[in-house]
């Protein structure tokens, strides 16, 4: 699949109107963090920029939006960043649209993340929410994030680890990005060969990635049971994450790692 197709794809995915009507009206696109008293996506998503935000105590200088979806994440950049300091960047001109339309203040740019055309040591932080696996690579959005970042600089992401392709399909998920056997010492060594210093990896497969998906079910049955869909557009969904949940091929990451200081 080339670029374009891929670029077409995933806009239908995005853009479709079921999609939005999960996420919320502030456009995300990520599975979440959930906690006891989280009650829908988009609180979800609000909680999962706050957890990766802790990881940069001190928020301060430039930060960039790596495959910043529809502009949700980078607008909620905004909470602490001055707009003049926030950039996000998205491979698909339809999105890039979106984005200054949701969050007109930011600066957006059409972008490949895997060659991107920053000058080196240009931002002082690097946020990625749920992007780096799309990445053809992720070892070359990795290679790319330190060469554009400035020594001490930070990259903060939540990132899916998957072990197979058989969930979403090659074009979702690139063979080259598959982690088998989901080996941590695998995936953490992409960001030490690119000399990077590795300073937390945390598991959060059960908060995000599952509670999302028994999330979705829980108002699918809901939408069944008012009227509101048909029994085999229930049937499908619920069996499709049915096979989400159940599925032993994924794991959902926090990271925080840092370029050294020279």
């Amino acid at each position: 699949m080339d670029k374009s197709e891929y670029i077409s794809n995933f806009d239908s995915l995005i853009l479709n109107p079921e999609t939005r009507k999960i996420y919320g009206e502030e456009e995300f696109f990520n599975v979440g963090y959930w906690l006891e008293d989280t009650h829908n996506q988009q609180s979800a998503c609000h909680n999962l920029m706050e957890k990766l935000l802790e990881f940069l105590p001190e928020k301060q200088g430039n930060i960039l939006d790596v495959g910043c979806g529809l502009g949700a994440t980078t607008n909620y950049l905004l909470k602490y960043y001055s707009s003049n300091d926030v950039v996000g960047i998205n491979m698909s001109p339809q999105q890039i649209e979106r984005c200054t339309i949701n969050s007109p203040e930011c600066k957006f740019i059409c972008m490949d993340a895997v060659g991107m055309e920053f000058a080196d040591e240009s931002f002082d932080n690097i946020i990625c929410v749920e992007a780096a696996f799309y990445c053809d690579t992720r070892q070359k959005f990795i290679q790319e994030a330190w060469r554009v970042l400035k020594p001490g600089g930070h990259l903060i992401l939540s990132d899916i680890i998957f072990d197979n392709t058989q969930l979403f399909g090659d074009w979702i998920v690139p063979q080259k990005n598959i982690v088998k056997d989901k080996d941590m010492n695998v995936y953490k060594n992409l960001y030490q060969q690119a000399g990077f210093q590795l300073l937390e990896f945390v598991d959060v497969t059960d908060e995000c990635w599952l509670t999302h998906y028994r999330y979705l079910k829980s108002s699918i049955e809901t939408e069944w049971q008012a009227g509101e869909i048909d029994e085999q557009t229930y049937q499908v969904n619920i069996s499709a994450i049915d096979n989400l949940l159940s599925s032993s091929s994924v794991t959902y990451l926090l990271v925080a790692i840092r370029k050294p200081t020279k």
